[in-house]
């Protein structure tokens, strides 16, 4: 598998956008994805570019969040929680804390609370992500987080979190 993923967010997170690309080659049938996820708070929509069609779903994580809540700092207690900080690294030119998630089997390197790179080892696979570009305090147009004007009500679906969490 091999691709690009560009994520641009605000607001430590609850506006961002993430446009991903893939092809995953397997035993020669090759499978290609192209999809945007686009999170504004209380929604996420996840559209895939190929078809123009998307669905919405509740963020799960806004609901639990008191107002006026530093962000920052929950995100911090949450990876001290979830982890332990095994090194130091360089990425980039960005200096990274190393974070091991043992129930997560990945390692997650983080600079300045934002994730540099990424190892996860599941099903027998490891899936590495890392930034080759990182760009802070930039103008974020205000475009980049609007569904494309190709989806409308017709072909977004509306996922229920809750029936998901139930089966």
């Amino acid at each position: 598998m091999a691709g690009t993923e560009i994520m641009v967010f605000d607001n430590y997170g609850l506006l961002e956008v993430k446009n991903t690309k893939i092809v995953l080659d397997m035993m020669g049938v090759k499978q290609e994805t192209d999809t945007k996820v686009i999170m504004d708070g209380i929604w996420i929509y996840s559209i895939d570019n190929k078809t123009n069609t998307a669905a919405k779903m509740e963020n799960p994580l806004f609901s639990v969040l008191p107002k006026n809540t530093d962000l920052e700092k929950i995100g911090d207690e949450l990876i001290q929680k979830m982890g332990k900080k095994i090194g130091k690294e360089t990425i980039n030119g960005k200096d990274c804390e190393i974070w091991e998630v043992e129930q997560m089997m990945s390692k997650i390197w983080v600079w300045k609370s934002i994730p540099i790179k990424s190892e996860i080892k599941t099903m027998g696979m490891n899936i590495t992500k890392i930034a080759t570009s990182i760009e802070v305090n930039i103008a974020i147009l205000e475009e980049k987080f609007n569904l494309p004007k190709e989806i409308d009500a017709k072909n977004l679906k509306k996922i229920d979190i809750n029936s998901i969490m139930e089966n």
